[in-house]
Parts: structure tokens; C-alpha cells; sequence
């Protein structure tokens, strides 16, 4: 989806935002203000509801916009019980005690990224779409501010980036990753009942912004263990790459690429 399809419009809600409608349509280079009815079924609203920067699409503001909040009750749940062996704590191959170096090359709405770091672990978010980055500095913004003190130590751990895979090959990270978490959005994935209105809503944002054809290969030589993806449970593997294993689940699963770079300290 084309940033032109995203509308900065005025904020809802009694809390004070922390900028005008002016300063983040200049911030973002997004347009602003009323629009027509004839845009209705294919624009998506960005404005702050309650202090949270949220998306919606449509102008049907009855429609529970989204935003990223790190004390959901769903996810301050995962982060309390991050230490048990959660699948994706698995599948990075976290040891009892081991803090691991994580990049999270696809950060999405940063849930998998939340409950990385929860477990103790260092990550650095990388997403390329500009609507997503200002999403998830704005919820980091509140992690850090949050009265519980577990999130504000998680958001801490959590450092984002603008930019994409490409940008990590040249990025001034002090010392490459232990590993590197993929997630890529594919036309493949069709809105159903299985999808959550979070993934639903990011997938037709970035329909048309599809990952580079070589993430996998270029991602690979950056990782001292492993690149770790998650699929859906029946796709095909990433680039036609077959992984050194996989851990699957009922609905999605992860390849696991073991990279052994560990010369490249």
C-alpha cells in the first residue's frame, strides 16, 4: 500500500497527544485533513486515540483502530511466562541463562520482537515501512513510560530501526547478531478466520510491498548461529532453501538455518 493511502487525521480522546496532526503528517510526509467518500474503502486513518498513535482503515472510526501497546493483557501475559519455553524462544535456540544478540529483520507490530526481549534477550528491530516504524516508536515511547516496570525493562532491551535487511548489512551494530528472526508478509496469505485483525490490517497496509526476493540469502551470512523464519504451516521454504531443521506448531512453524559464523565476532 502506497503511503499516499494513508491519511494523518485529528486525534480522538481526551489525553493529550504528543504531537499535533500537523507535526506528524510533516514528520511521516503524509497527507492530512478530511477526505472523500469516494476514497473510503481503500485509505487507511493514522491518528492518536487516547495518547496511542493508531491505524485504522476506512473511516469508520467504530472499527477499533490498532496500535502497538506492549501491556496488552494477551501479551504481558506471554512476557510474565517468556522464561518457559516458549516456541519462539526455542526456536532462537535461547539456553538457560544465555542473553543472545537478536535482530528482528521483519518487526511487524513487534509482539514476537516484545516477547524476545522479555525473555532477556537484546533485540534490534529493523522495519522498512515508515507507517510501521512510527507505530512502534510510538509504543516503545509508552513501554518505556509504562507504570510496570517488567515492560519498561522489555522496551529498554528493544532498539528500532528504519530500514530493511539491506540497511543491516551496513548498519553500526557494535557486533552481529547471534541471530536473525524472519517474518515476511507474502501475497501468499489470505484473509480468513484464523487471521488475527492485527496481521489482517498489516497485510493489506504492505499488499503491495512485498519483501526483497533474496531476504533469506542476504540475511544469512550477517547471523553467528542461526536465521530463524516463520512460516505458515504448508508454505513452501523461503527462497526454495531447505532448513538445517524446523520446529512446527498446529497452525505456522520455523525454519531454522544454522549459519555456524562464528569467526565473524
Amino acid at each position: 500500500m502506497s503511503s499516499s493511502s494513508v491519511y494523518v487525521v485529528a486525534p480522538v480522546g481526551a489525553d493529550q497527544a504528543p504531537e499535533t496532526t500537523l507535526e506528524l503528517a510533516a514528520r511521516l510526509s503524509l497527507p492530512w485533513g478530511p477526505i472523500t467518500h469516494s476514497d473510503s474503502g481503500s485509505h487507511f486513518l493514522l491518528f492518536y486515540q487516547d495518547g496511542c498513535l493508531s491505524l485504522q482503515q476506512g473511516e469508520d472510526r467504530a472499527a477499533s483502530p490498532l496500535c502497538v501497546d506492549f501491556e496488552d493483557g494477551t501479551l504481558t501475559y506471554r512476557q510474565r511466562h517468556a522464561t518457559q519455553p516458549e516456541a519462539i524462544l526455542k526456536a532462537i535456540g535461547a539456553r538457560h541463562s544465555e542473553r543472545l544478540r537478536v535482530v528482528d529483520a521483519t518487526a511487524g507490530w513487534g509482539l514476537d520482537a516484545f516477547v524476545i526481549a522479555a525473555a532477556g534477550h537484546r533485540v534490534d528491530l529493523f522495519e522498512r515501512s515508515t507507517i510501521l516504524h512510527a507505530l512502534l516508536q510510538d509504543g516503545l515511547r509508552r513501554g518505556a513510560a509504562s507504570q510496570d516496570a517488567r515492560v519498561v525493562e522489555t522496551a529498554r532491551r528493544m532498539t528500532l530501526h528504519l530500514g530493511d535487511s539491506g540497511l543491516l548489512a551496513s548498519s553500526n551494530l557494535d557486533a552481529l547478531p547471534d541471530v536473525i528472526y524472519l517474518d515476511p508478509m507474502f501475497p501468499e496469505r489470505r484473509k480468513s478466520a484464523k487471521v488475527k485483525k492485527n496481521m489482517f490490517l498489516l497485510q493489506r497496509l504492505l499488499q503491495d510491498d512485498v519483501p526483497s526476493a533474496s531476504l533469506l540469502r542476504d540475511t544469512l551470512p550477517l547471523a553467528r548461529r542461526r536465521v530463524v523464519v516463520k512460516r505458515s504451516l504448508h508454505a513452501g521454504f523461503l527462497e526454495e532453501l531447505k532448513p538445517s531443521f524446523q520446529l512446527s506448531g498446529k497452525s505456522s512453524r520455523f525454519d531454522i538455518y544454522l549459519t555456524q559464523n562464528t569467526s565473524l565476532v
